[in-house]
């Protein structure tokens, strides 16, 4: 089930929780469907790859390197990943 599916019922917190999820080092372990959605959202978002340390040039993003990003806030090669070093779109 997709996080739209689980959350249906309340947009409100389905918002919340989708903007927090890409927050580096916000959710922990990862479900499938927070993996699909983080995997998602990256395709679509130049500046969410550079703040998870992937370039934006980036078609593939490794699940190892997402649940590191998720887990530490630290991307595959051990930098902080700072939400102030992305300008906000």
């Amino acid at each position: 089930m997709s996080l739209e599916g689980k959350y249906a019922n309340d947009s409100e917190l389905l918002a919340d929780y989708q903007k927090n999820l890409l927050e580096p080092g916000w959710a922990g372990e990862l479900r499938p469907d927070e993996l699909s959605y983080i995997r998602a959202q990256l395709s679509r978002s130049r500046s969410l790859k550079r703040k998870w340390g992937f370039k934006p040039s980036a078609k593939r993003f490794p699940e190892k390197h997402i649940r590191l990003v998720v887990r530490s806030g630290l991307t595959a090669i051990g930098k902080p990943v700072l939400a102030s070093a992305v300008e906000k779109e």
